[in-house]
């Protein structure tokens, strides 16, 4: 393992070197793991990816053999154990060991005892990717049983770099996007699930819907039915691209009357609006540079783009360099379709 701060700066360089190299996420996911696994020291590892507004998951990857647990793994990282994502996501810090967090006795953690200690996992390292635009993903790192638990300097390094992860997988969440998938768009669907995340009734549309999805549909159950008392305020909403390149928004609430204590999902295509604003986080652009690409979206020509900002012609053009060189693209009609998610 990787000492000493010489050590721990080799590690950031060697992430901040890989955030530039326009790797899609995937890729630059496991060459990360590849980094961290000689400075940290762990077995198996799972990173899923979030919306940055409400951290829920939208995608992701993992080496481990927990596949079977995930959707209860999901459910009771957003609530119902001693640690919680979104206790990360809004917390002062990133980085929890659940060895910490149960005072070093695992057994008080329901999801080591339900998901994790059957497979023989022992501590369990989370971290969430968050930085000035939201929460891109969480890496989770585990430690096989007989191992010892991490440290408090291990814990206290990885929320150091939570910024820098941050800004790995936000850069390369969709680098290599090129739109939706061109056969018909399933129409909107509607879910209903228990107090038991049981899948009890849905419309026809589902279906086709549900062979796309991650467990957000989980994670969304698990929020809208979090104790008022231990709510987070993070929405229950979150916008993916799916395994066929479309883009769709799930949203979920309480019902009320003959079912109340059921949870209804919507899931349904994007807005432009929903997809303009997540791009925008994505390739960091700044409040003028999206004032700027919100009048590109509406066809103004540059002399009207200043006129409604009230900066020269020659500041737009400075601010369309910046647009370009942040997203990859090189025409103000291929920067419209793509915020557009068209």
């Amino acid at each position: 393992m990787a000492r000493g701060e010489r050590g721990r700066n080799r590690v950031r360089e060697r992430l901040e070197t890989l955030a530039d190299a326009r790797l899609d996420a995937e890729q630059a996911q496991h060459v990360a793991i590849d980094v961290l696994r000689p400075a940290i020291g762990f077995e198996r590892w799972c990173w899923p990816l979030t919306d940055p507004s409400s951290a829920l998951s939208n995608g992701g990857t993992a080496e481990f053999d927990l596949w079977s647990e995930v959707p209860r793994i999901a459910t009771l990282e957003e609530h119902g154990d001693v640690t919680s994502k979104p206790r990360l996501v809004l917390g002062a810090h990133a980085s929890a060991s659940l060895h910490a967090a149960t005072g070093g006795d695992l057994a008080r953690s329901r999801r080591w005892r339900e998901c994790l200690q059957p497979y023989g996992v022992g501590d369990e390292l989370m971290t969430v990717c968050r930085d000035h635009h939201g929460c891109w993903g969480s890496v989770e790192l585990m430690r096989d049983s007989d191992d010892a638990p991490f440290s408090d300097d291990e814990v206290h390094f990885l929320h150091e770099l939570a910024p820098l992860l941050a800004t790995l997988v936000r850069r390369s969440a969709f680098l290599q996007w090129h739109g939706d998938d061109e056969s018909s768009e399933p129409p909107p669907a509607t879910l209903i699930v228990d107090a038991g995340f049981r899948l009890t009734s849905w419309t026809p549309a589902a279906h086709r819907w549900l062979a796309e999805l991650p467990p957000a549909v989980y994670e969304i159950t698990a929020r809208v039915l979090t104790p008022p008392d231990a709510a987070t305020g993070l929405p229950a909403t979150v916008r993916m691209r799916t395994g066929a390149g479309r883009w769709v928004t799930l949203e979920g609430a309480p019902l009320e009357g003959a079912d109340q204590g059921a949870v209804v999902i919507t899931i349904r295509a994007s807005e432009p609006a929903e997809i303009f604003d997540l791009l925008c986080r994505a390739h960091d652009l700044t409040r003028r540079e999206r004032q700027l690409a919100a009048l590109i979206l509406e066809g103004l020509a540059t002399k009207q783009l200043a006129a409604a900002l009230c900066i020269s012609p020659h500041t737009v053009q400075d601010h369309l360099k910046s647009i370009f060189a942040k997203t990859g693209l090189h025409s103000r009609r291929e920067l419209a379709s793509h915020l557009t998610g068209r």
